[in-house]
């Protein structure tokens, strides 16, 4: 094979390579909404009440809020006693309009030891990256705080 032949196969395959990165899908952890940063971080916390879910930690002053659910059935999404830990940044924006940065982390629930000795950890899976689980918190929330 000729040294320009390998040439434009190695330019060809890294092209290939970062056009592929280029265009992977983050999940949608963004949105923006019309509302103040101080009326939309009341509206979160009070929609993630009536949703049911667990506060763990709340600072107003930097628009941070904590929730986390164990999962009760087994689903494509998650295992019996894993659980999500929902991380919400809310950023006030000009024009009364407000920013809202979901972070969302698995920790699996694995068993230690053999048997029914009952001896259960979490093992941090990090960052979930499935556009669905997003989606879902999303479809639960927003129509609450608008």
């Amino acid at each position: 094979m000729s040294q320009r032949l390998q040439l434009m196969l190695i330019f060809t395959l890294s092209m290939l390579f970062w056009i592929n990165v280029a265009t992977a899908q983050d999940p949608e952890r963004i949105k923006t909404i019309t509302i103040s940063a101080d009326s939309t971080y009341t509206k979160v916390v009070q929609a993630l009440q009536e949703s049911g879910y667990y506060i763990a930690q709340l600072d107003r002053s930097s628009g941070f809020i904590q929730t986390s659910v164990s999962l009760k059935s087994k689903s494509i999404f998650g295992r019996d006693g894993d659980k999500r830990i929902f991380n919400f940044l809310v950023v006030p924006l000009p024009d009364r309009r407000s920013k809202i940065i979901l972070n969302i982390f698995l920790f699996e629930r694995l068993q230690a030891g053999s048997g029914n000795s009952g001896n259960y950890y979490y093992d941090d899976k990090g960052l979930v990256q499935d556009d669905k689980i997003y989606q879902q918190i999303w479809d639960k929330i927003l129509p609450l705080i608008q």
